[in-house]
Parts: C-alpha cells; sequence; structure tokens
C-alpha cells in the first residue's frame, strides 16, 4: 500500500468517526427531546427512553479515538503540514473543546440526569428540570461545534 492509499484510508476511518461521533449526539439529542415532550405531556414511565442513550458514551468514545489516531495518522505521514495552517489550529482547538464538553459536562449531566430518574420515578424532581435546561445548552453546543469543524475542514483558509 503506498502513502497516498493509506492517507485516503485514513481519511476516511477519520471521517467516519467523526460521523460516528456527530451521528451519536443527534441520536442523543432526538431522545432528550423525546424524553422531555413524554414529562410534558404526563406520560407515565419516560425513563426507559433514558436506558437508549445509556450505551451512547462509549459510540461516542469510540468515534473520538478512531478521530484522534487517524488524524496523529494523517499528520504523520503529511510531515505536519497541515498543523501550521490557522484553519486546521482552530480545528484542532475545536475538536479539544468537544471532547472536553462531552466528557466534562455533557456525561455528567447525563449521569445526574439518569440518576434523578430513576431515583424519582414518576415525579421528577426541580433538580432534573434544571438540568433539561443544561442538556440542552450542552447538546446544542456539541452540534454547533460539529458544524463549525466540518466547515473548517471544507473551507480551508490560511
Amino acid at each position: 500500500m503506498n502513502l497516498q492509499t493509506l492517507l485516503q484510508t485514513l481519511l476516511v476511518l477519520h471521517l467516519s468517526g467523526l460521523v460516528i461521533m456527530a451521528g451519536t449526539t443527534v441520536v442523543d439529542y432526538a431522545v432528550f427531546k423525546t424524553f422531555w415532550k413524554q414529562i410534558d405531556r404526563g406520560e407515565p414511565n419516560p425513563a426507559g427512553l433514558m436506558e437508549a442513550t445509556s450505551n451512547s458514551a462509549r459510540l461516542i468514545g469510540i468515534g473520538a479515538a478512531l478521530l484522534v489516531l487517524t488524524g496523529i495518522g494523517m499528520m504523520a505521514i503529511t510531515h505536519g503540514v497541515f498543523g501550521e495552517q490557522l484553519w486546521f489550529r482552530i480545528k484542532f482547538g475545536l475538536v479539544v473543546v468537544l471532547i472536553l464538553n462531552g466528557i466534562l459536562s455533557g456525561r455528567r449531566q447525563g449521569t445526574k440526569l439518569r440518576n434523578v430518574v430513576a431515583n424519582s420515578g414518576a415525579k421528577l424532581l426541580a433538580e432534573a428540570f434544571v438540568l433539561r435546561g443544561r442538556l440542552n445548552r450542552f447538546f446544542l453546543l456539541q452540534l454547533c461545534l460539529f458544524l463549525l469543524i466540518v466547515f473548517l475542514s471544507v473551507f480551508k483558509f490560511n
């Protein structure tokens, strides 16, 4: 396999990691919105929806690992040629923010919400509604970060 084929293979895997992360985030957001619609309508047992997102952290982690490892591989093959460009530095910073926001904010808030739902049964506590706002902002920020990362990847500038 020559270097060009390896670079293209890494790029496909890199984009696959991004798609896994973004796709899982979109699905989690849709489940989150559906959960709150059920709560607002007073439907019984919406907690089952929270179980639907229980494995999403693993998928996002796999996507992030694939994204980072293939990115390192592409940088090695190209001898870091993109690393000196402004668009790449901004993109790299956004990826770091994306991953840290997911770990530090999203996972923590999601776990808190699952615990509140599991422990309160049909009656949600006021804490759950605080988490609703935080998670809504988290998802919107994550989706905007994904959009910016894709934008910078397509419209490279110096």
